[in-house]
């Protein structure tokens, strides 16, 4: 998977690296590339696009097959936190409460992940699918993050991938 940060964020660009990475894990990146970009209006702000398909536009590297973008604001700050968000107009996606701006861009990253998984697979296109895979992948790294072991990250991964099991 390659990651690239616009320029025009102002922050750590390897921690931004990190995160979407994390939020990538369980998820088949190879081909991935993805594009943080600065949001132009604040209602873009932690917004995201999966492509199906490639767009003409970017220059992206050989080999690349899917395409993700995430639009941040420029300068990433903890206002206004912690924020309890819905995806709008869907009544049956999970209420998603984040603390920081960290959470809500593994949350961003996790949702257009689970997209690239659905593209890959051929699975029904489903936003509240999205939208619960992204909060449960937010639960798994807020317990990473508190208790560190070894063994749970490969405790985590196995139960992000049992979320795409059909029973």
């Amino acid at each position: 998977m390659l990651i690239r940060v616009s320029g025009e964020i102002h922050g750590n660009h390897d921690e931004l690296r990190r995160l979407v990475r994390q939020a990538f894990d369980g998820i088949d990146a190879a081909g991935v590339e993805v594009h943080i970009e600065p949001a132009r209006r604040p209602s873009q702000s932690f917004t995201g696009l999966a492509y199906f398909e490639l767009p003409r536009g970017p220059r992206l590297q050989p080999g690349t097959q899917y395409l993700v973008k995430l639009k941040l604001p420029r300068a990433l700050r903890n206002r206004a936190y912690p924020k309890t968000y819905r995806y709008p107009r869907l009544k049956t996606a999970p209420w998603i409460t984040v603390g920081d701006w960290r959470e809500r861009l593994v949350a961003l990253a996790a949702h257009e992940a689970c997209h690239v998984h659905q593209f890959r697979t051929g699975a029904r296109r489903s936003e509240v699918h999205a939208e619960r895979w992204a909060l449960d992948v937010l639960s798994g790294w807020r317990e990473q993050r508190a208790t560190p072991r070894s063994d749970s990250r490969l405790e985590w991964r196995d139960r992000q991938l049992a979320l795409f099991e059909v029973a």
